[in-house]
């Protein structure tokens, strides 16, 4: 299992303190990076002054704030039955793989990588995208290359997300399992990593890579609820999107999955059932907009006592400290955006924050 994690960097955000010095007059700014560990104050005891500064100095430093990339895993159904026309209005299930601008498997590529409204377009930089498409040709269950998660990844998800799906059948269960095998991270409640979600998009009965009597590839519902549950003690959430026409036990398993894959919602999670490429382009944006939070990783650790004598600016603009439309400090090495401020971050994932701290008050690690 990998053990990986990637950062969006937003800024590099210089500091410039003052510690000590002649009353009324601030102390000279000594160049620096925090290259020494402790906060650089020159003759402390009024003694020579520590690395050729001069009396009564602090060095500014660099410090690099961070967003919380979010882990965003889409598990494609790459079955020949995607090629069925979308909506389907009652039609039968395509049985060979075709390249039908109209089905869905075309809308799901859509929604993912259209130049303009394709979630992995437009939150590459946010998010740490990866993909797995599965099916049983030419091998089972995972025919082409998984896409492993990282930050602008919509080129190589792209070319990984075939035209036409490779089929044939809906080894569901098995590739849920090698994704939580290998492409999330254990978690525990006081983690300061960002959330790990699956995203399961499928419109066929879950079935397996043969081995059964005959060697006959038969619906299996069980090795998908197995590793739904794997995931969820991983502590990551699945969610289940829908593309068929479902009812009866394949709705219900569906439904087991989805409330499986998010404990939290107590039985009554939201199993997606979009009527549309529309809607579905709208589900997947809501439900991975809502894991884009607006945490943000410092290099270092902020003194709690101290953390309102920083500044922290979004694109400019001076955010109060603990205000319910500014900042506030998560721990000693995290701060959030909140209120306003947090949505107007989510609105633009290319702004620029900024945080300065005094070197009193920032330990750089």
């Amino acid at each position: 299992m990998r053990t990986f994690r990637s950062l969006a960097t937003l800024a590099f955000l210089f500091v410039v303190s003052a510690c000590g010095g002649d009353k009324g007059k601030d102390p000279p700014i000594a160049p620096g990076m925090f290259d020494n560990p402790d906060p650089i104050t020159a003759g402390k005891s009024g003694g020579e002054a520590g690395n050729g500064l001069p009396p009564g100095t602090c060095a500014n430093g660099l410090v690099v704030a961070t967003r919380v990339a979010p882990r965003v895993v889409l598990v494609l159904d790459g079955s020949c039955s995607m090629s069925t026309n979308y909506p389907a209005n009652g039609a039968q299930s395509a049985s060979q793989c075709t390249n039908n601008t109209n089905g869905r498997w075309a809308a799901l590529r859509r929604a993912l990588v259209d130049p303009q409204s394709g979630v992995v377009t437009k939150l590459q930089s946010a998010v740490e995208f990866g993909v797995v498409v599965f099916g049983t040709a030419p091998t089972c269950p995972i025919p082409g290359e998984p896409v492993r998660p990282a930050l602008r990844n919509l080129a190589t998800i792209e070319s990984n997300v075939p035209q036409v799906q490779p089929g044939m059948y809906t080894p569901t269960g098995p590739a849920l399992d090698w994704v939580f095998e290998n492409l999330i991270e254990a978690t525990g409640p006081d983690d300061r990593k960002g959330p790990q979600i699956v995203i399961l998009a499928t419109d066929g009965e879950p079935n397996s890579c043969g081995g059964g009597r005959n060697n006959q590839v038969m619906t299996n519902y069980q090795p998908s609820i197995d590793a739904v549950k794997k995931g969820a003690m991983l502590g990551a959430k699945t969610y289940v999107i829908s593309l068929a026409d479902s009812s009866g036990p394949f709705h219900d398993h569906l439904q087991e999955l989805a409330n499986l894959g998010n404990p939290a919602a107590n039985g009554a999670a939201m199993l997606y059932e979009p009527a549309s490429p529309d809607q579905l382009t709208n589900n997947l944006m809501s439900l991975v907009g809502a894991a884009v939070g607006c945490e943000i990783e410092l290099n270092g650790a902020v003194e709690a006592s101290q953390a309102c004598t920083g500044k922290v600016s979004l694109d400019g603009k001076a955010l109060g400290c603990n205000d319910p439309n500014g900042w506030a400090l998560v721990d000693a090495s995290h701060i959030k955006l909140q209120g306003k401020a947090c949505q107007q971050l989510m609105e633009n994932n290319d702004s620029d924050i900024e945080a300065m701290f005094s070197c009193t008050a920032f330990r750089p690690d």
